[in-house]
């Protein structure tokens, strides 16, 4: 029977694992998506996203740990350096120069005549070569304002590297003939003159274009400053004038409120006032309708002590 461990180690277990990755995240992702944007069912799809998520660190945790590689089986170099130590290519063991093409060059110098004048004149040359590399390095550094610029130091590039040609040449014929070395040496020392020449001169011509490029950028950012600070007095007076406008209509906007404040306190007791005379109007009805039914009663009365009154004077004109 298979044990976890050979289990985890097994191409199966690595396969299935990507799966779950790659399928659990899409579902993790899917789910917050739904959850972010509030789609329907957005509750039910974060609960799922989650719970593969858990299956997914469940399952995890079962991996084998990392295996940490010896480097140094393949790169002796780095025995001896611990992990806070810096690692530097200057710490890499160079090869010695007593052997190999270098020990042939020492041995073709000793049998060969050559005179200290010439390492002089040597010297000289490499220090003026370096002089003008590091000339040409600044002005490629420089020359990342404008694309003449760079068009100019690819120029400059390409006349240095037939110029390192031309000394690989003469490096080449120091092997064979210290003579012919000195006389490749003057032609690459020529090469360089020219080539520092050009690139002098090239150099000049971009610091022109380039100074010209700044002068113009500089005039448009400050012509850009001027509108600007136009611009930002026009709007300062605009909002100075939006807020006078604004003050005026909360001020007109507080007194229409007072008006209407007033205006409804006012209709308040002449409601008052109406309610009160609706229900006098109402007593008084009511008072009236008692009235007539006793001026309806007093005109009865009346007729008949008419009638009583009739009646006894014609009894006293009959008696007569």
């Amino acid at each position: 029977m298979i044990n976890i461990s050979e289990l985890v180690q097994s191409s199966g277990w690595k396969n299935f694992m990507a799966k779950l990755y790659g399928w659990g995240a899409a579902l993790v992702i899917l789910g917050a998506l739904f959850k972010i944007n509030h789609w329907p069912m957005a509750t039910l799809m974060l609960i799922i996203g989650m719970g593969t998520e858990v299956i997914i660190f469940f399952f995890s945790a079962f991996e084998p740990m990392h295996e940490e590689v010896d480097w140094t089986l393949v790169y002796p170099e780095l025995a001896g350096i611990s992990e806070d130590e810096d690692f530097t290519p200057e710490s890499r063991k160079m090869p010695s120069s007593s052997g190999g093409g270098f020990g042939k060059l020492d041995e073709m110098l000793e049998n060969a005549d050559i005179k200290p004048e010439l390492f002089e004149q040597l010297g000289k040359g490499l220090k003026n070569l370096n002089q003008t590399t590091k000339n040409l390095m600044s002005v490629s550094d420089a020359a990342q304002a404008t694309n003449q610029f760079v068009d100019n130091i690819q120029a400059a590039s390409e006349s240095i590297s037939s110029m390192t040609e031309s000394y690989g040449e003469s490096a080449g014929k120091l092997s064979s003939s210290v003579e012919g070395l000195v006389d490749t040496y003057r032609q690459s020392s020529e090469i360089i003159d020219e080539s520092s020449k050009s690139a002098a001169e090239q150099f000049a011509q971009a610091s022109e274009g380039f100074l010209s490029n700044y002068k113009n950028i500089e005039e448009k950012i400050q012509a850009n400053i001027e509108l600007i600070s136009s611009g930002n007095q026009t709007y300062n007076e605009k909002l100075e004038s939006l807020n006078k406008n604004i003050s005026a209509l909360n001020s007109v906007y507080e007194l229409q409120m007072q008006s209407t404040n007033e205006h409804l306190k006012t209709s308040k007791s002449l409601f008052e006032e109406l309610d009160g005379i609706m229900g006098n109007l109402k007593g008084s009805v009511d008072e009236t309708n008692v009235y007539r039914e006793e001026i309806a009663k007093l005109n009865n009365n009346l007729a008949a002590l008419n009638n009583v009154y009739g009646n006894m004077l014609s009894a006293m004109n009959l008696n007569k």
